[in-house]
């Protein structure tokens, strides 16, 4: 647990590998959760964040440069995330802005009759509806993403001395927790 949990110390690229699959699993499984189950469950993903972060501080950290570099991950992230929302969906069939506006008219529809439970209902129902129909662009892209970001990650090569982060490979800090 202390690979997901601390930003100290170094991971080598086979255990950063391996921790970034195990975090992509559960965020694949969580997208597939929250499509079927409730939308809301998708919020979870939020306990998320920390894990990735430590784990590529770390891997900055065996590379011997600073884990602030973690903050360039993210904005290529985003990046990437925007440029494939904006061609993904529609590779697999979907118009988002289609679906929305179909959400909407649905839900004021039901709001019209004057029963906020009806309402609230045809929301959920159309929440999960979108959830399912955007669930494999959203695993594609996030794969992809991972993708991207795991190769760039792979530019820094382990420092193989020690540093100020901790101990070279073979060191303590660089088996997989």
């Amino acid at each position: 647990m202390e690979l997901y949990l601390t930003p100290n110390g170094r991971i080598d690229q086979p255990t950063y590998w391996r921790a970034v699959l195990v975090l992509f699993g559960i965020s694949a499984a969580l997208s597939v959760v929250s499509a079927y189950v409730s939308p809301f469950i998708g919020f979870a993903g939020i306990l998320f964040i920390w894990p990735w972060i430590a784990v590529h501080v770390k891997r900055f950290h065996d590379a011997g440069k600073t884990g602030w570099l973690t903050v360039a991950m993210v904005v290529l992230a985003v990046v990437v995330s925007f440029v494939l929302a904006a061609f993904l969906p529609g590779l697999f069939g979907v118009d988002p802005a289609a679906m929305q506006e179909e959400m909407q008219r649905e839900i004021e529809q039901a709001a019209s009759s004057g029963n906020p439970a009806a309402a609230m209902s045809v929301a959920m129902e159309a929440s999960k509806k979108a959830s399912q129909a955007q669930l494999l662009p959203g695993i594609l892209s996030t794969l992809i993403v991972t993708g991207v970001v795991g190769a760039v990650m792979g530019l820094f090569k382990t420092d193989p001395n020690d540093n100020q982060y901790g101990p070279g490979p073979g060191g303590a800090s660089s088996t997989f927790v």
